[in-house]
């Protein structure tokens, strides 16, 4: 076992940036291959396209109606919202999805619940999803 002095860790490898500085740069005649970049864009990142994200955000509001009648129903409804707890608790799926189903939701959603909640994943195709947790 060796015996550090120091408060930090010593690197083996590690020199000064001051030290570094004075080094002069060696460039490959193929490191312009590398990675190819716009010349107008600097960055070694492609042009940001925003089309799929202006898709999306359009997508999830759909998504979001569609959580917004299952928590208007939970909210209105104490019959509905005992039935849906009830059969959570029950692990009665079929009866989960049932009874979310009947609230007027036409997406795709999945169900999984603990003893302490409920989580429901609304999915849009391919190009969003949004996860609803409620606790109880």
């Amino acid at each position: 076992m060796y015996y550090n002095p120091y408060s930090y860790f010593v690197y083996p490898n590690y020199y000064p940036a001051w030290v570094m500085a004075n080094q002069p740069t060696i460039q490959h005649p193929s490191s312009h291959l590398a990675m190819p970049t716009n010349p107008t864009n600097r960055s070694p990142f492609p042009i940001v396209n925003t089309k799929k994200l202006k898709t999306s955000a359009n997508r999830i509001k759909v998504i979001m109606q569609q959580a917004q009648l299952l928590t208007d129903k939970i909210d209105e409804s104490e019959q509905f919202a005992h039935d849906l707890m009830n059969a959570a608790q029950q692990s009665n799926k079929t009866e989960v999805e049932k009874l979310i189903a009947s609230t007027g939701i036409t997406i795709k959603f999945e169900t999984t619940y603990t003893p302490d909640g409920f989580r429901i994943t609304f999915t849009e195709s391919s190009c969003c999803k949004l996860t609803l947790i409620l606790g109880w």
